[in-house]
């Protein structure tokens, strides 16, 4: 290979690593906090311009690298949905358990004292959510709130 495919082989790498807005070191450039697990239970606390008469999350993140979401988006019920995840390089992205895809890649920062998680989205920097650690309400979890479970009707998912 000469030197100059190296040089652009050198430069694209680059470029997709600055574009995902993780670093080796796992946390993102020029915020403060770091990049530790997601592993644990959080709760929405704050998404752009939604209120939580529209929308109420809890997400569960499991060591295994599968994830829980309960969600109430502009309904008055929780809909439930499941699958994997993987973080890597101070970036989360996961898969849910119909196959299709979340609606992005996320930098993950998580407060020094592990209670406050924000994902933001890496091809948009102002889709940032933040969550708090809190543990997901057993009504919510047993679907006691909730409308369907596994809804299959595509509608909208928060991550």
């Amino acid at each position: 290979m000469d030197t100059t495919r190296i040089a652009a082989l050198f430069i694209l790498c680059a470029s997709l690593a600055g574009a995902c807005g993780c670093t080796r070191n796992g946390g993102p450039e020029g915020q403060d906090g770091e990049a530790g697990p997601v592993t644990g239970q959080w709760h929405l606390e704050s998404w752009g311009m939604l209120t939580q008469e529209q929308a109420d999350v809890y997400v569960s993140f499991g060591e295994d690298g599968t994830f829980d979401l309960y969600q109430r988006v502009y309904t008055p019920y929780y809909e439930h949905y499941d699958g994997s995840y993987t973080q890597q390089d101070g970036c989360i992205s996961g898969t849910y358990s119909d196959g299709t895809a979340w609606n992005a890649a996320y930098t993950v920062t998580v407060s020094d004292d592990k209670t406050r998680l924000t994902l933001t989205n890496t091809a948009n920097s102002d889709d940032a959510a933040v969550y708090r650690a809190e543990t997901i309400p057993e009504e919510i979890i047993s679907g006691a709130l909730s409308l369907k479970s596994r809804s299959g009707n595509g509608g909208f998912r928060a991550l």
